[in-house]
């Protein structure tokens, strides 16, 4: 993945860093819209607006996010984060 900074985090750095931070944002929310999705036989891309609201502070950021279809799962493949 390529986060809002511009920093790559590979899924061994995300599957880390996640545990540290689960439950530290109580108060945070995350919505989710402007959804987009488009599919191939053996692809989807993904595009929406991410809006994270902590402690009346709101980060919004445009995103996209690639799924391999494989059998009967979608699975994540790349995420590129951008702030807005």
């Amino acid at each position: 993945m390529i986060n809002g900074d511009e920093n790559t985090a590979t899924l061994s750095m995300f599957s880390e860093w996640l545990p540290t931070v689960f439950g530290q944002f109580t108060d945070r929310t995350v919505q989710i819209e402007n959804i987009e999705i488009h599919c191939s036989e053996h692809h989807g891309l993904a595009t929406y607006t991410e809006i994270q609201t902590t402690e009346g502070i709101v980060n919004r950021r445009k995103a996209s996010a690639i799924f391999l279809f494989n059998e009967e799962k979608a699975l994540w493949f790349h995420l590129v984060e951008n702030w807005i």
